[in-house]
């Protein structure tokens, strides 16, 4: 979900006349790929209370598939508002129109929050989000789609609110067929330019051989290597990446860090960190073949700490905060750290 303040039309303001005796529309506040999200007056609660009380209403897209839908509605009634997991108020259908409400959430805008935080202030944003992660991951629901705009977080009260749940889904990984036990690993290669063309690097000419074919929902900058990849068997650490690729994004304040427009791209960008040594290691782990001749990709990694030094002069930072960021963004998912054992990890030592 993308953070938005915009006035409303007029069509919009009909498409909620069935809701007018309850809801009164404010602004418009967010938007995804298949929904839009209001700022509302809680009319009745407004009045029982005698201050305002507002709400957060998704508009779901008419052309959502209704097992989205209902998968949707499914999880939050699973984690059930708890462990800063967004809690669903109520919910309205008219003909094809669904309404999803939810408490509505004062934050702070994350550009905002970047450009001031401090490590204490990473702690405890950190800390928040990590605790929705750990309470869906427990209830064996992987997100997807974790990045800033999807994790509301209010810097004066240091409470935060994951939302958008409507690319989670169940972590079957265990059901699922594992890559490695296919003979032939599936070649991928990138050229020495970062293409921008219609036939993109990895695909050989004349190849009429059908795409790997895999989950691969989320946002582009936060999908974690075994999604890139196109791994069957993925599991609820594709979430725990995405976290780490937020706290890599706190610390060396380059947000996006990750800013390439496809799967092949955001390997070569992940390939320019972690080296030609690590990728082929983790490619063949995969049973993945991967190749490139990129001549600016080093063969071994960059440290986090000089990767973080080279964007971010200003500020130093904890050993204990760059030992969480490595087990985070762990390429290889089976020894990343896990939401449970990363709230254990020193660094939120003061939580304990």
């Amino acid at each position: 979900m993308n953070p938005m303040s915009d006035s409303i039309t007029q069509e919009e303001y009909n498409e909620f006349s069935w809701l007018t005796n309850i809801y009164k529309l404010n602004d418009r506040c967010g938007y995804g790929t298949f929904s839009t999200v209001y700022k509302a007056l809680d009319i009745k609660q407004t009045e029982a209370n005698k201050y305002d009380v507002y709400v957060a209403l998704k508009n779901i897209t008419r052309t959502t598939a209704p097992n989205r839908v209902a998968d949707e509605l499914n999880f939050l009634g699973i984690l059930d508002g708890k462990y800063n997991c967004s809690p669903l108020l109520n919910c309205f259908r008219y003909e094809d129109q669904v309404v999803a409400v939810f408490p509505y959430f004062e934050y702070t805008e994350f550009k905002e929050f970047l450009e001031v935080c401090t490590e204490e202030d990473i702690r405890c944003y950190l800390y928040n989000i990590l605790l929705a992660v750990d309470h869906m991951h427990k209830n064996n629901i992987i997100h997807r789609d974790i990045k800033p705009s999807n994790f509301l977080y209010n810097k004066s009260d240091e409470t935060g609110m994951l939302i958008d749940f409507g690319l989670a889904q169940f972590d079957n990984s265990k059901d699922v067929k594992n890559d490695r036990t296919n003979k032939k690993p599936s070649v991928m290669f990138f050229n020495s330019v970062i293409s921008r063309q219609t036939q993109p690097p990895g695909y050989l000419i004349g190849d009429s051989r059908p795409q790997m074919k895999a989950p691969r929902g989320g946002t582009r900058g936060f999908r974690a290597p075994e999604v890139l990849f196109r791994l069957q068997n993925q599991c609820t650490k594709i979430d725990i990446w995405s976290v780490g690729v937020i706290l890599l994004i706190l610390l060396s304040k380059q947000f996006p860090f990750f800013n390439s427009m496809d799967d092949k791209d955001s390997l070569v960008e992940i390939a320019a960190i972690f080296g030609q040594n690590c990728m082929r290691k983790v490619s063949r782990h995969f049973n993945r073949s991967w190749k490139s001749n990129i001549s600016t990709i080093p063969v071994d990694r960059i440290p986090f700490e000089r990767l973080v030094s080279t964007f971010n002069k200003e500020q130093k930072f904890s050993d204990d905060v760059y030992d969480l960021l490595y087990k985070m963004m762990e390429l290889y998912p089976e020894k990343r750290i896990s939401a449970d054992e990363a709230l254990k990890h020193r660094f939120f030592r003061k939580f304990k």
